[in-house]
C-alpha cells in the first residue's frame, strides 16, 4: 500500500508542478532559498513553491518564528476507493547533472497526532529531464539511516508537537537529470473526515562532494537563511 501511495504521490505532484527556471547552485553547501521559512522569498525570488493546501505559518516553529504548514482534508465517500485524499506541499528546483548526489533533511512535526493512515509528511527530492519528465523520486530514508532521531517520517506514531529529523537519504541523479526538486510534502489518504497537516523547518539541501559517501558533509542544520 505504501509504494502504490508513493507512485500516485508522485503522479499527482508532477501534474501539480508550476514551470518556474531553475536556480543555480549556490557555492554554500545549501542551495535552498529561505530554507527556515522566515523570508517567505516569491518564486521568482528563489523562493518556495507552494501547491493546494500550503502555507507559511507563525503557529509552530522550530527555529525563528515562521515554518512551512502542509495540510489537507481527506474524506470518506461511500463509492470506490471510499476515500478522497491530498496531496499538498512545497518545493524549489536546480540545475542538476547526471550522477550527482544530493540529500535532504529537515524537521517535522505535527501539533496534534495525525489521524488514519496513509497519513504522513516527508521530505523528498526528485529529478526530471530538460522536457520535464519525472525520472524518479528519492523519499525520507528507511530504518537503517542512523540520523534519523524517531522515524523518516511524522505520522500517526509521532508524539504530537515534536520536531523529529528527516532525511532522504542520498539520491544519485540518474541518467538524463537536467533539474532536481526539492519538496515538503504532506499525503493524507486516510478517508478520517478531519483537516491536518504537518510543519516543516530547517531543511538542508547538500550536493555531495567526490569523496563524501556517507554523506556527513551535509548534517549542518542551518538555524536561519541568510
Amino acid at each position: 500500500m505504501k509504494k502504490k501511495t508513493i507512485v500516485f504521490c508522485t503522479a499527482i505532484i508532477t501534474t501539480l508542478l508550476i514551470a518556474t527556471p531553475p536556480v543555480a547552485l549556490a557555492n554554500d553547501n545549501n542551495p535552498l532559498r529561505d530554507a527556515s521559512f522566515e523570508l517567505r522569498l516569491p518564486p521568482d525570488q528563489g523562493g518556495w513553491i507552494l501547491f493546494d493546501e500550503s502555507m507559511f505559518s507563525t503557529d509552530k516553529a522550530r527555529s525563528g518564528s515562521q515554518s512551512m504548514f502542509n495540510w489537507g482534508f481527506s474524506r470518506s465517500v461511500p463509492y470506490p476507493p471510499y476515500f478522497v485524499g491530498t496531496v499538498s506541499g512545497s518545493f524549489q528546483e536546480f540545475t542538476a547533472a547526471p550522477g550527482s548526489r544530493w540529500r535532504l533533511t529537515g524537521f517535522g512535526a505535527a501539533n496534534t497526532a495525525l489521524r488514519g493512515a496513509p497519513a504522513f509528511g516527508i521530505v523528498q527530492v526528485s529529478f526530471f529531464d530538460a522536457l520535464g519528465k519525472d525520472l524518479g523520486t528519492a523519499e525520507t530514508a528507511g530504518n537503517k539511516t542512523p540520523l534519523a532521531k524517531t522515524s523518516n517520517k511524522v505520522t500517526s506514531q509521532t508524539p504530537a508537537g515534536e520536531w523529529i529529523f528527516l532525511d532522504t537519504g542520498i539520491a544519485t541523479a540518474p541518467a538524463g537529470t537536467a533539474t532536481v526538486q526539492a519538496f515538503t510534502l504532506y499525503v493524507d489518504f486516510s478517508g478520517s473526515d478531519t483537516s491536518q497537516g504537518v510543519y516543516f523547518d530547517d531543511l538542508s539541501l547538500c550536493a555531495l562532494e567526490d569523496g563524501n559517501d556517507d554523506g556527513s558533509q551535509c548534517t549542518a542544520i542551518i538555524k536561519a537563511d541568510s
